[in-house]
């Protein structure tokens, strides 16, 4: 494995006669603006491959490319993969870059979005230190650990671009702050939702054994049999503890003491929300390692902690450099029953295997695009189109350049126009969470089948195990209103404030048609509701069936085949998917990874029908 530093440079950005030839699109879908998405594999044309390779080659000479990475292939003879970062006057374009595969020196395949025609003056008005004193200010939260901000150029939704500053505060978010005047562009959340041996109970009444370590007179949580060690940390429903661990941190740094350690006296444990996440967590670690041959979360066997007894109705996966060591954290609260007031700990075997895969897939990109970052990427692209140009509510009809929406901002709600452009509302929903979505829900379920005959739940109906019932079904996704197909996404009008930066609003749009306008859909990007569309396809691929919407049929490849489809869906991840990744690209680094692993034969055929069943046709961009 060869990791590459990224270099400073001064150079201009020659994309200017680069064209795609994008198929199946008509001008209302396309994204607005310069960002060029790149699918060529075994679909594409040889000469457009080809033309491709060269234009990448070229930038790469000119230094508008920097290959950050070159990583042997685990799985198929004489394969590389190399990505390269995009940069533009020495100043890096956050999320652009390409990642290409070679067999034996020659280009198979190239995934990625370049940003073209970029016209941007790269000297910032600000320092970093005085761009982290404006965030601070404006925010209420310091700056989270030692790193200054990063200089970037950001893409935004209307096809525009900012010279921004990337920052993580100590409030859990990375905020985009413009460069000029430190006014804050866009924020995401730095977490993704949702040796001896002991025995225990589960919260569903099961008896389960888990590896434990005998120190000081005491079992403490802590497996030390498995090459990585799995920790359980008990927070006691400590709400500032647990906010204290989960700081950013430099790596190396140790937050938690002995004192956080989850124990038990004489090692057959009594809670059942510390037998279920340690078992969970080992459960996990043991489908990765023999399945797929990634050793741990981070592919290295690094320490996994958890955090158990949290009173908040969620759980959620904290990127490094956040958590008690810097390395992540992965935090489990409670699920309630709206009906029974039923609470139960949100360790069951789907969620926990669903919240360490979020950890998985940031370790896979950052593995190959490097720093502290830039593997948030892959949950960045956003998939904007053009709207309406009015929309009805309660009979009222309002124009986009009158209409003005209700956002939710640091806990309070102001009112923030809509985002027009060319007099139409502007469209979007968190493709690249979708994915990192779906991803989550597919391999949740996957640890489960694999762990049937230790008693785990063998079913795609994601999060069954609880009272509560179903989270999301992978077999039947209409049955929770979840996405069905691509056509029938969920997308919201964004809204655009010059000092607040863009926020979804609460105008929800379903296959391009308002569905509904209310407050309550404010500021999430349906991550969960378009997951369905891919975890659909991973379904259909081994189950078969006929897609209502599309009314596609796929002749899946059976229960008894699930670890193909399992291997080619973890591939396309690991070796293929860019940093910025959008739903249609996802679908067509699948298809290669088909053509990689099961050329001709059932496998692939199952994942194309299914792909293009849930109307993820190739070369589709938006």
């Amino acid at each position: 494995m060869t990791n590459v530093a990224r270099p400073s440079f001064a150079s201009a950005l020659a994309l200017a006669a680069v064209a795609l030839v994008v198929t199946g699109q008509d001008a209302t879908s396309q994204e607005p603006g310069g960002a060029v998405s790149l699918s060529a594999g075994y679909a594409t044309d040889v000469d457009e491959l080809r033309r491709w390779d060269a234009t990448v080659d070229g930038m790469l000479r000119t230094g508008d490319l920097v290959a950050v990475s070159l990583l042997e292939d685990e799985r198929v003879p004489g394969r590389e993969h190399e990505y390269a970062a995009q940069f533009f006057q020495g100043v890096p374009v956050f999320g652009g870059g390409v990642s290409r595969q070679f067999d034996r020196g020659v280009t198979v395949s190239l995934f990625g979005t370049l940003h073209q025609g970029l016209d941007i003056d790269t000297a910032p008005g600000l320092s970093a230190a005085e761009a982290a004193a404006r965030l601070e200010e404006s925010t209420g939260a310091p700056p989270a650990g030692g790193s200054p901000p990063e200089l970037g150029i950001l893409p935004l939704p209307d096809g525009s671009y900012a010279l921004a500053y990337c920052a993580a505060m100590g409030d859990g978010r990375i905020y985009f702050a413009d460069a000029t005047d430190g006014a804050i562009l866009h924020a995401v959340d730095a977490f993704d939702t949702q040796s001896a041996v002991g025995v225990g109970t589960g919260f569903l009444g099961d008896r389960k054994k888990l590896a434990t370590t005998s120190a000081g007179g005491r079992f403490e949580a802590r497996d030390q049999l498995r090459p990585g060690e799995i920790v359980s940390l008990d927070m006691q429903f400590d709400e500032e503890r647990r906010f204290a661990l989960l700081e950013r941190n430099e790596q190396g740094e140790t937050l938690w003491t002995s004192s956080d350690l989850a124990t038990d006296s004489d090692n057959d444990w009594d809670d059942p929300a510390v037998v279920d996440l340690q078992a969970h967590m080992g459960w996990t670690y043991d489908y990765f390692v023999q399945r797929h041959g990634w050793h741990g979360v981070d592919g290295d066997n690094g320490r996994i902690l958890g955090l158990v007894n949290n009173d908040f109705n969620n759980a959620q996966a904290y990127r490094p450099p956040w958590g008690p060591e810097g390395t992540g954290a992965y935090v489990f609260g409670i699920r309630r029953d709206r009906e029974s007031g039923v609470e139960e700990p949100r360790v069951a075997l789907h969620t926990v295997a669903h919240e360490l895969m979020h950890g998985v897939t940031n370790h896979v990109v950052q593995r190959r695009v490097g720093g502290d970052f830039w593997g948030i990427y892959t949950n960045f692209e956003i998939g904007a189109r053009l709207g309406p140009r009015s929309i009805t509510r309660d009979g009222t009809e309002y124009a986009c350049e009158e209409t003005v929406f209700r956002v939710r901002v640091r806990d309070e709600w102001i009112g923030v126009p809509a985002w027009c452009v060319a007099g139409r509302f502007l469209l979007a929903s968190y493709q690249g969470s979708a994915v990192n979505e779906a991803y989550s829900d597919i391999f949740g379920v996957s640890v489960g089948f694999f762990h049937e005959e230790a008693g785990a739940a063998g079913t795609y109906e994601y999060g069954s195990e609880y009272t509560a019932g179903t989270l999301r079904s992978l077999s039947d996704p209409e049955s929770n209103l979840d996405a069905a197909s691509y056509g029938t996404r969920w997308e919201f009008a964004l809204a655009l404030d010059e000092e607040l930066g863009w926020w979804f609003s609460g105008a929800l749009f379903r296959g391009g048609r308002l569905w509904r306008w209310s407050d309550i859909y404010c500021c999430y990007g349906g991550q969960h509701w378009n997951s369905t569309i891919l975890s659909h396809a991973f379904y259909l691929a081994i189950k078969g069936g006929t897609h209502g919407d599309t009314g596609l049929s796929v002749e899946g490849v059976g229960g008894a085949n699930r670890e193909e489809i399992e291997d080619i869906f973890f591939r396309a991840l690991k070796e293929l998917m860019p940093q910025s990744t959008s739903l249609p690209q996802a679908a067509d680094a699948i298809r290669q990874a088909a053509t990689d692993l099961a050329a001709g034969q059932p496998a692939q055929r199952s994942v194309e029908q299914a792909l293009r069943a849930v109307g993820l046709s190739p070369g589709r961009r938006f």
